[in-house]
């Protein structure tokens, strides 16, 4: 599983700035907690997903 997050980092990056990017608004009361935990599932999904290729 490690190996897959850290050869996928592009996805993985993408997911772990949308959390955080989630927390902050959370904590700024820009959005809810309810929000947040429809959102984050998401973010975890970016996560672990391999990089799409794109073959011409």
């Amino acid at each position: 599983m490690k190996e897959r997050i850290f050869k996928n980092w592009k996805t993985t990056l993408i997911g772990i700035l949308m959390l955080i990017a989630g927390l902050a608004l959370v904590s700024l009361g820009k959005a809810t907690l309810t929000e947040f935990l429809l959102f984050s599932p998401l973010c975890f999904a970016l996560i672990f997903v391999k990089d799409p290729s794109f073959k011409k």
